[in-house]
């Protein structure tokens, strides 16, 4: 074979190759294992009551699979948390957290929230929501009222 049909045989073969290599990278599933690290602005409805509560959070899923949230400025009740988080496949994922429900007139918690979510992250990664169970514990020795039902809707800042 001479040179030039060589180099057309090459053309050819890479034309060819484009379209294959195009279509398997748009069949190709996400990665969503760092989907959730980052900061988002997450609303809870808490159904404890009718109408039910909201808690407006800005929280924050690090690489190292912590999660800490806190209360946006202003509201009228104050809550911080820390928790775990972990991905599962196709944007599934769960995080548990903890947030001190209440202070005493010195600023120390008198009780905790404790709740584990489900949710999924859309396909672009900006949005997720979840539906969790939650425990409030009052630490005075009575039983864990609960389980009261949550939902979180929550978009990437």
């Amino acid at each position: 074979m001479n040179v030039r049909k060589k180099a057309l045989a090459a053309v050819a073969a890479c034309a060819l190759a484009v379209p294959v290599v195009v279509a398997a990278g748009a069949t190709a599933k996400p990665n969503y294992e760092t989907a959730l690290v980052g900061r988002w602005d997450l609303t809870v409805t808490i159904h404890i009551e009718e109408p039910p509560l909201y808690a407006p959070l800005f929280c924050d899923f690090t690489a190292d699979y912590q999660l800490h949230c806190v209360t946006k400025p202003g509201s009228p009740d104050p809550l911080e948390g820390r928790g775990v988080w972990t991905m599962a496949k196709d944007g599934q994922f769960s995080f548990w957290i903890t947030h001190h429900a209440h202070r005493d007139e010195n600023g120390n918690p008198v009780g905790s929230i404790n709740a584990s979510h489900l949710g999924k992250i859309s396909p672009n990664r900006n949005k997720f929501k979840t539906q969790a169970h939650t425990y409030i514990d009052m630490h005075d020795g009575s039983p864990w009222q609960g389980p009261v039902d949550v939902e979180g809707a929550a978009f990437r800042i």
